[in-house]
């Protein structure tokens, strides 16, 4: 008797207890991501373990949901930094992180995790601000972006990923790229897609690299067009091999250059002066181009992590540009002053070609009590051409440099460091003969 009133005590004890800390817990508000800009159909959405509910336009979404698009459901959202997603039927998206505060978006944390279907994105400010802590995963890869319009269909079997505007990283996810952190993945499996890449996608497959293909990706993602041959890229090898990546099958032109072009390019007529200040910030070339092209900066896989906690800056079709995430950014209020052109790399890709480019000579002006920036390039991209990069931008209190398209012949984002006394800057270009220009300068004062 004595032994069964102390149990029922007990019993009560641990059920008052459990209520009361329950009741203490504080309360998590849920994180908001975004509003519902368009609906058509119906589109449900998840959070946790609570029942499902359908959304309409106007209505909130926050981080951690998941959201289902059903058959001939389509789904637009508007992030809270102004960026654009869109889901088409048949697909499911979860909002992972959506860290992002106006007054730094420079500290943004954002991942997307598409688990099945069609998204395009369009990045917003956080996702500008802060590309290297910005994600958007699928079940096999890993996307990072440069200020980018990108569209995405994936299932469990592979992943394709095109660009409208800007360009994308994209890597298998592996030990060394796992869903779980942000920023583009600098594996020697990762490729580059820009938009000046016209009528080509990247497709990832499972234990196999990122590869560049022809055409456009499927905009159906049913089960039927996995196996449909009117919507899969074509499957003979000789085709697949010609469409490989052009970085990794590139072969290089300067082999087939003159002496004259030799000359130039060799000998361009900045000649390097050395910094009086720390170099901060490096930059490497992609792997295959490093096979290709082996005199010069090193690989982004040697460079990079030789950085404690590296912070990437951006990256065109040749080169990308980091600095050490521990670096102080303290930038100056005033003044209006010249930079020296230090180093400098530069590189023409026709096609399947990469070839050298001699960077002659260059000018660099900012005024950081206007927060803008002037710059121009001479660039010898043949024997008989000097091709002219010119751009005009602003530059923000954390040192990120990005040009005005309407002020420009080229796009240029950069990284100014050392409390204003050192600037570095990648920029590209699209020539009249349809090739591009990419490269990388770096200066100093």
């Amino acid at each position: 008797m004595i032994h069964s009133f102390i149990m029922r005590c007990l019993t009560l004890w641990l059920l008052m207890s459990a209520t009361y800390l329950h009741a203490g817990e504080p309360s998590v508000a849920p994180i908001l991501a975004g509003h519902v800009a368009f609906v058509n159909g119906q589109v449900n959405v998840v959070r946790g373990s609570q029942p499902a509910h359908t959304v309409q336009t106007g209505d909130p979404v926050y981080v951690g949901e998941r959201i289902q698009t059903l058959t001939d459901s389509h789904l637009h959202l508007r992030m809270v930094d102004n960026a654009f997603v869109a889901l088409r039927p048949m697909s499911q998206l979860v909002i992972s992180t959506y860290d992002y505060d106006k007054d730094q978006p420079q500290a943004s944390r954002i991942r997307i995790d598409l688990q099945q279907g069609t998204s395009r994105a369009v990045s917003g400010k956080g996702g500008q601000a802060a590309k290297h802590q910005y994600r958007f995963n699928t079940p096999l890869a890993a996307i990072g972006l440069r200020g980018t319009d990108y569209t995405v269909v994936a299932d469990t079997d592979k992943t394709r990923v095109s660009v409208t505007q800007g360009s994308v990283i994209v890597s298998p996810l592996s030990a060394g790229c796992l869903s779980s952190q942000l920023g583009p993945c600098m594996t020697p499996l990762a490729r580059e897609l820009t938009a000046n890449m016209a009528n080509t996608f990247i497709e990832v497959t499972a234990n196999q690299p990122a590869r560049l293909m022809n055409g456009t990706i499927a905009q159906t993602n049913t089960p039927a067009a996995k196996t449909d041959a009117a919507t899969a890229p074509a499957d003979d090898p000789v085709k697949r091999a010609a469409l490989q990546q052009s970085i990794d099958r590139a072969e290089l032109a300067a082999k087939a250059a003159t002496a004259e072009t030799a000359k130039i390019i060799a000998s361009p007529d900045v000649g390097v002066i050395p910094l009086q200040h720390p170099q901060i910030a490096q930059w490497g070339r992609w792997s295959a181009l490093i096979d290709q092209l082996p005199a010069g900066s090193g690989s982004i896989n040697s460079v990079f992590p030789q950085m404690a906690n590296f912070q990437i800056v951006g990256s065109n079709s040749s080169i990308a540009l980091a600095y050490p995430g521990n670096t102080p950014i303290s930038m100056p209020d005033q003044g209006r002053v010249q930079f020296s052109l230090v180093a400098a790399e530069a590189y023409v890709k026709d096609g399947a070609q990469f070839s050298r480019a001699g960077v002659k000579s260059g000018q660099l002006e900012m005024d950081f009590g206007l927060s803008t920036f002037t710059t121009q390039l001479a660039v010898a991209t043949s024997p008989t051409h000097v091709d002219t990069v010119q751009a005009q931008g602003k530059v923000d209190a954390y040192g990120r440099m990005q040009s005005s398209a309407a002020l420009s012949n080229a796009n240029v984002n950069g990284i100014v460091l050392n409390k204003g006394l050192e600037a570095t800057y990648l920029f590209d270009k699209t020539l009249s003969t349809g090739s591009n220009l990419s490269g990388v300068a770096q200066w100093g004062r």
